[in-house]
């Protein structure tokens, strides 16, 4: 069973409505991305079923759902929060780090939920993830996608999330990862948009994460699993074969 957005006959039609703006949108951004056809998907989040549009800079194709606007990394998270029925974020106090639209949309319900950044506006804390003015184990999950890599001192920001998780909190992470290789690639010299995008994969990346992320985690007192679907599961909500998620606890409870 998977927890979907209400679907009230006024919610479906806006929500029909908003998929097939962007899908216009998106033809006429890139009509390539529909000449060889698309597999129809199944968002999660939304419930959407149809094609997925492209999203990025540059164009990713087949990657945002048409209705909720979600991403790979996105609708991961939600399937391990809804794999075994129910919302296991459900009545937990989150704070959820650079908080994307699509999830916010349905964990705002919660009203233990909120939401970090340092530079994004209406969140509930603008603050520094390396400097939290958050007691000790205030929360029971803290949501980072794809955060880590732009900060300087990532260890310093994983010891900060380990502070402010409750004993048996999860911290539920994502980075981008290269798989062929053990060891994470970081170089202080590499600065500038030209340089970083040649080296780390972005114009705006500290570094590119080997298999070694686990480590790191490990290494300020977390506990690490990762969570991934099968690939039949990955094919049918659109996720990236090669991406998956670290689920790292507190020890304690």
């Amino acid at each position: 069973m998977t927890t979907v957005l209400d679907q009230s006959p006024n919610k479906a039609g806006a929500t029909d409505l908003t998929a097939a703006r962007r899908k216009i949108a998106a033809w006429l951004r890139d009509r390539r991305q529909f000449s060889a056809g698309r597999l129809p998907r199944v968002c999660p989040i939304c419930d959407y079923r149809g094609v997925f549009l492209d999203v990025g800079h540059p164009p990713r194709w087949d990657a945002r759902c048409a209705s909720c606007g979600s991403r790979e990394r996105h609708r991961l998270l939600w399937l391990w929060a809804t794999r075994d029925g129910g919302n296991r974020l459900d009545g937990q106090r989150i704070l959820h780090f650079a908080p994307e639209k699509a999830l916010r949309r349905v964990l705002s319900r919660n009203p233990r939920y909120e939401t970090a950044d340092l530079l994004q506006t209406g969140v509930t804390h603008q603050v520094d993830i390396t400097k939290l003015p958050m007691a000790d184990q205030t929360y029971d999950v803290v949501m980072a996608n794809h955060v880590l890599e732009h900060i300087q001192d990532d260890r310093q920001a994983m010891r900060e999330l380990f502070r402010v998780l409750g004993p048996g909190g999860l911290a539920v992470l994502s980075v981008p990862i290269n798989p062929t290789r053990q060891e994470t690639y970081e170089n202080p010299s590499v600065t500038g948009a030209v340089a970083q995008q040649a080296h780390f994969n972005a114009p705006d990346h500290k570094r590119f994460y080997g298999l070694d992320f686990a480590d790191r985690l490990a290494g300020v007192g977390f506990q690490v699993e990762t969570f991934r679907m099968t690939q039949p599961e990955e094919v049918k909500y659109g996720l990236l074969p090669m991406e998956w998620l670290y689920i790292a606890t507190r020890p304690g409870r």
